[in-house]
């Protein structure tokens, strides 16, 4: 912008110069012109009276010498000139001026050599016997003039370019140095009143920059929020294979951190089957593929994405892949366990039926069929009930209840059992919870029996509820057996028995404990078990 003032100013200044002096010399060449016409009218006119023999005779006594005088006859015929010899001269009848002066008694005229830079006027007037005197004289031309002035004229114009070379550099600066010293991230005043529509539209600009930014950073803000907190792993990468964004997620499952933006995505990938998968999404094809990793089974999708890169999502699927195995093992343990009791009642009535059996042993081999239904029936119903929790059907309507009076309950349907074995149950504290009141009850019933069926003859076991100030908790100890060590993280899986003999001989179908637990996690409660062999168990529950 300063370039461009500085450089019009000068050119202004030039232009100006050049029209100034162009027109002075106009000026000056037309008031030249009025003088020179002005003293050739007043000299001929001196005349206009007189005849050819009377002027003739004027001319020769004052000889004038300032300028051309020349008489002519009517005809045309150059009587007298006091320039140049008559002899050599042209017949002037054409003449401009003389054929107007023959016809208004006047004339004027003015003719150019273009070669000498030269102009001659020339003024006729009709003498009293009806010749012309004209009178011409020869001056320089507008364009010798200007020619002959030309040098003082680019002298002068140097000068004054340089003195306006200054001042235009001045002036410049002046101009220039409010615009460069103002402020335009605040509000200020605008050194120029044509500035202020300017300046009131960066204004307007800046506060829609400043929303549009600030609407930009909190769109960001929650991007990389959600991002960040999402379990499954994300990397973007361009088309280039340069990492543009890596949550927390894939960046713990690569055990490297998020500052991975700009670096290539071989740097934190060096699995080849992986990388294969990148490349075909950076072509346009989509494609998924199973990987394990840190213990961990990851489904992985890859996603082109149109004219910037590709995503690449890590999907945990390590929950779903046990949920299948649990479940794949439920099938084969209840196929086992269905198939057990079912296949004694089968052998003990085919026995009967074909009469093999003496009379005297058929109250055994009933009283055999009657107890491996009776636990078929346990079974079933037990699957029935696991199966009910595990959908979340079925599900009772939560009531407050008493924690003691339900253990109370379930200890008094366990008594005769809790006296075959004798062992002692006792119930101690209380408190209240909103819970469902059967799936309590199933709770202490199945780990009271837990605690009789697998405690030594003479044992105890003791069921202690404490309400703290915003935590129940419920602690059921025997002295029993105990579990071992390397057991004691898979008692609550389905079917899993640590004792299958004994666990037999008890009547246990192996999903006492699974109920129990799913029962707890309904109730958004935890589980904690302690024991020893030989020393007894310990199964707090806290709500």
């Amino acid at each position: 912008m300063k370039k461009r003032i500085f450089v019009s100013m000068i050119l202004l200044t030039v232009i100006s110069l050049v029209l100034v002096a162009a027109a002075l010399c106009f000026v000056f060449y037309n008031q030249f012109s009025n003088i020179v016409r002005s003293e050739l009218r007043e000299r001929a006119d001196l005349f206009r009276n007189a005849d050819t023999q009377t002027a003739m005779q004027r001319l020769i006594i004052f000889k004038p010498n300032d300028m051309r005088i020349t008489l002519i006859h009517p005809d045309g015929i150059v009587a007298f000139d006091n320039a140049v010899g008559i002899e050599g001269l042209a017949n002037h009848k054409d003449r401009e001026e003389v054929v107007e002066a023959l016809e208004t008694g006047w004339g004027e005229s003015r003719r150019l050599s273009a070669t000498l830079g030269q102009e001659t006027y020339y003024y006729a007037v009709r003498l009293a016997d009806g010749s012309l005197l004209r009178a011409a004289k020869t001056t320089s031309s507008i364009w010798g003039m200007f020619s002959g002035v030309l040098p003082a004229v680019i002298c002068i114009i140097f000068v004054i370019l340089i003195i306006g070379y200054v001042l235009a550099g001045n002036l410049t600066k002046r101009i220039v140095a409010p615009i460069n010293n103002l402020d335009l991230n605040t509000e200020s005043t605008p050194p120029y009143d044509e500035l202020v529509p300017f300046i009131r539209t960066i204004e307007q600009q800046r506060e829609r920059i400043a929303a549009q930014f600030s609407d930009l950073q909190s769109r960001t803000d929650t991007i990389s929020a959600i991002m960040d907190n999402m379990r499954e792993g994300i990397i973007l990468i361009n088309r280039q294979g340069l990492i543009l964004s890596v949550n927390k997620s894939a960046a713990a499952l690569f055990e490297t951190d998020t500052a991975m933006d700009g670096k290539n995505i071989l740097e934190l990938i060096r699995d080849l089957e992986l990388l294969e998968q990148v490349r075909a999404a950076l072509s346009g094809n989509r494609s998924e593929l199973s990987i394990r990793r840190s213990g961990k089974s990851y489904r992985v999708f890859f996603s082109p994405v149109t004219d910037s890169g590709a995503l690449i999502l890590f999907l945990d699927i390590t929950e779903k892949m046990m949920a299948e195995q649990m479940r794949r093992e439920f099938s084969a343990n209840v196929s086992h366990e269905l198939k057990t009791p079912l296949t004694s009642i089968y052998g003990h009535a085919e026995m009967l039926y074909n009469g093999i059996v003496k009379e005297s042993d058929h109250h055994a081999f009933f009283g055999k069929i009657k107890d491996e239904a009776a636990r078929l029936i346990t079974l079933i119903e037990d699957i029935i009930l696991i199966s009910e929790l595990d959908e979340n059907t079925g599900q009772e309507a939560f009531e407050e209840v008493s924690l003691s009076a339900i253990a109370a309950e379930a200890a008094e349907a366990l008594s005769l059992k809790a006296s075959e074995h004798r062992v002692t149950v006792s119930i101690s504290g209380d408190a209240s919870m909103s819970a469902g009141r059967s799936m309590i009850y199933e709770m202490f019933y199945n780990l009271i029996d837990n605690a009789i069926k697998y405690n030594k003859s003479g044992g105890t076991v003791k069921v202690d509820v404490s309400g703290l100030e915003d935590t129940i908790e419920i602690a059921i100890a025997d002295t029993g057996i105990g579990i071992p060590e390397d057991a004691q993280s898979r008692v609550f899986e389905r079917f899993y028995r640590v004792d299958k003999s004994r666990s037999k001989k008890t009547g246990g179908t192996g999903l006492g404990l699974a109920i129990v637990k799913h029962i707890v996690l309904l109730h958004k409660g935890k589980m904690a078990l302690q024991s020893s062999e030989d020393q007894g168990t310990v199964v707090t529950i806290s709500f």
